[in-house]
């Protein structure tokens, strides 16, 4: 049975209040702008009080939970709207159910359900948030040295006001910045939403300029995180992860196997063994690493129609093992005697199975490293029983902080499917911390060179886990480290394979001390500023080629299932358009629920977005969706290769909101002690159809 499409906006449903009288009925909320049917709605900051009326004489609720959801039924106007004053008529719902009224200071407005959340802060600089929009515009459209000899000003004026434990000048145009730690938004989630957006360029790349407010849901009360009046919260965020690399020596690893055992792979896993049991003497010979570094293996083959191959994918290792033990799991690791029936195969089950179900250790650094020499069945092959593309699987990855290396071996009489494979597997291996994708072509003549590019990724995480407080430090220049490095041996560097583009030692080291910083910064319980109100632009103003924020949009399970409902009939009804050439949205219409209930819902609808069939949270986003800019016209022109790639990575989609929805460790409670069907998950904007 199809589940029904949820129309209204996530927070009304998904959090309301206690018996709450009820003041008026038959009224609509106030809209976000005069040409929109979507309501307006608003969210409290820590301690806020609902009062009777705007008097403030009558207090109906005080000490409300931070990020209540209300609609708003009157709006300030004028200059108290411009100042941030005045009061809120509020409801629970968009049905009429007034609640009371709130001050303007003890909320804000949040037009869309989009927030933000920070890049990886390896390679960048931290986020600097403005007080004012002009300043920061001004300040992005300036020669690219001259924008950067400012902002450096800024980042040294923050340095030095925390070193002499000073405040910062009352006119100094920065509220706040990101802290130089890593943020864990997952344990420790701070909402950044997105109050206003506006499209811009710097050095002729596309960037936003973002108005942007900041709670932290498990504050109880004000601390404003404004630089230039706490100087606690100063000291807090210039606090640098070399300053706490000490910890690093309590990380752990977890390398994961990912291997093609079809019958072309039999020199490739001995191989493999051979290397395994290399790096085990090198592990074993060094008491330090006990403990520190776990491994496991996934096998995938193709199709289970096929008859013989015995699996689609194959875990080896349900919990992850010390290397002594993991060495006779490697000796079952066997290639089938079956010949597959195409030269693609199954890639991506075995991808997506290793990211999902793997045993992953909650205090470890994942790394998948992937081995195979075709490529996978594309999103929408009846034998791609993942039903995953590249892309997608990457932003899962991502999401559960996985990092991939990738092995790919090139049959010579294959160069058709080694450049598919080679597009695949880069896609996959491109990790935070480094634009150069953790890809190896290999020829399959070549076996010493898989060998060698399989030791030098192993040798790498093991000499990194040995020294990584010092590798850390090495990274920064002499006047950021704040200790000197601890005095360790030098790890023997792995020999070169001589493949062009192939990435360096350099290139591995860049991935891992990103993900360490991410580990660094759970580890301390980094706190984002919270409780302010700021101006930022979603890239580095000193390197404007990276990017320093994403967009990512709070969606409940009961949303996320209505977005899965909604592109399973667009799914459909694509797929039936294409065997009869009937009008695509006559069958969309047969398909939606939504539809049979209003008949006449699409007849007039330029397209998908205008039609009523989306749900609301999907209106306003920054970003071009070809799903809501769907319409006849537009499926029309498209030839069946272009119907089938669309329809493919809406299936893909699908894939990956059911992971999401399957993850526990994804889903965040706004409120202390909400129903976990009232939990959200930040899911990026990327994934969105």
């Amino acid at each position: 049975m199809r589940t029904k499409i949820w129309l209204s906006c996530f927070l009304t449903a998904a959090i309301l209040l206690p018996a709450i009288p009820l003041y008026a009925a038959e009224r609509l909320p106030v809209t976000i702008s005069e040409d929109s049917e979507l309501p307006l709605r608003v969210l409290t900051r820590p301690a806020a009080t609902l009062y009777q009326d705007k008097e403030g004489q009558t207090v109906l609720q005080s000490n409300l939970p931070t990020f209540r959801s209300f609609f708003v039924y009157t709006r300030p106007q004028g200059e108290e709207l411009g100042a941030g004053t005045g009061w809120y008529e509020v409801g629970t719902d968009d049905k009429g159910k007034v609640a009371g009224w709130i001050k303007a200071e003890d909320l804000f407005e949040w037009k869309q359900t989009m927030c933000l959340s920070y890049t990886n802060p390896e390679g960048r600089h931290p986020v600097l948030m403005f007080d004012d929009d002009e300043y920061l515009n001004t300040l992005a459209g300036m020669p690219e040295d001259k924008r950067a000899e400012a902002v450096a000003g800024y980042y040294k004026a923050i340095d030095e006001a925390a070193a002499d434990g000073k405040a910062l000048p009352t006119d100094f145009p920065i509220v706040s910045m990101e802290p130089k730690m890593a943020v864990d938004q997952q344990n420790n989630f701070t909402l950044l939403p997105i109050l206003d957006h506006s499209s811009i360029n710097i050095d002729e790349r596309e960037a936003r300029l973002l108005s942007i407010a900041a709670v932290n849901s498990t504050a109880k009360d004000r601390v404003k995180s404004d630089i230039r009046k706490n100087t606690e919260v100063l000291q807090k965020i210039t606090t640098t992860s070399e300053s706490k690399a000490k910890s690093l020596e309590d990380m752990k690893f977890d390398v994961v196997w990912v291997i093609d055992t079809t019958s072309s792979m039999r020199p490739y896993i001995d191989k493999a063994r051979e290397v395994m049991k290399g790096v085990s003497e090198t592990v074993a010979a060094n008491p330090v690493m006990n403990g520190k570094i776990a491994f496991g293996a996934w096998a995938y083959r193709d199709s289970a129609e096929i008859e013989g191959l015995e699996y689609v994918t194959k875990n080896f290792t349900p919990e992850l093992l010390p290397i002594d033990q993991f060495m006779p799991v490697m000796e079952q690791i066997q290639e089938t005697k079956v010949d597959s029936q195409t030269f693609d195969e199954d890639v991506f089950s075995g991808v997506n199975d290793a990211i999902n179900n793997t045993a992953w250790r909650p205090d470890a650094l994942r790394i998948i490293i992937l081995v195979g020499d075709a490529p996978g069945h594309e999103a929408g092959h009846k034998w791609n029983a993942s039903g995953m593309d590249p892309q997608t699987l990457h932003d899962l990855a991502r999401e559960r902080n996985v990092m991939f290396f990738a092995l790919h071996l090139n049959p010579p009489n294959a160069k058709k499917y080694n450049r598919v494979a080679a597009r695949q597997f880069k896609t996959l291996s491109v990790n935070e911390g480094s634009d150069k994708p953790a890809y190896w072509g290999i020829s399959s003549k070549d076996v010493p060179a898989f060998g060698l590019a399989s030791q030098e990724i192993a040798e790498r995480v093991t000499a990194f886990a040995e020294n990584a407080e010092k590798f850390f430090k090495e990274a920064r220049s002499k006047e950021e480290t704040t200790e000197q490095p601890v005095a360790q041996a030098e790890p023997q560097p792995a020999a070169q394979p001589a493949l062009a583009n192939a990435p360096t030692k350099e290139d591995i080291d860049k991935t891992l001390r990103a993900a360490a910083v991410k580990w660094l910064g759970a580890r301390e319980g980094v706190e984002a500023p919270r409780d302010i109100e700021a101006w930022v632009v979603d890239k580095d103003l000193q390197d404007s080629a990276r990017q320093s924020l994403e967009v990512r949009l709070l969606l409940s399970k009961a949303q996320l299932d209505a977005l899965s409902t909604l592109l399973k009939d667009v799914l459909l009804a694509g797929a039936q358009n294409q065997v009869s050439g009937e009008d695509f949205f006559s069958f969309l219409q047969a398909a939606s629920a939504v539809a049979a209930r209003d008949p006449d819902m699409l007849a007039e609808a330029e397209n998908l977005g205008k039609s009523g069939l989306a749900p609301s949270f999907l209106e306003g986003l920054p970003y071009k969706s070809q799903l809501m800019s769907m319409n006849n016209e537009l499926w029309a022109s498209w030839g069946p290769d272009e119907q089938d790639a669309f329809l493919n990575n809406l299936e893909a989609k699908i894939k990956a909101y059911q992971a999401i929805h399957d993850d526990t460790s994804m889903w965040i409670a706004l409120n202390e002690g909400d129903d976990p069907a009232d939990h959200v998950a930040p899911v990026l904007l990327e994934l969105m159809p």
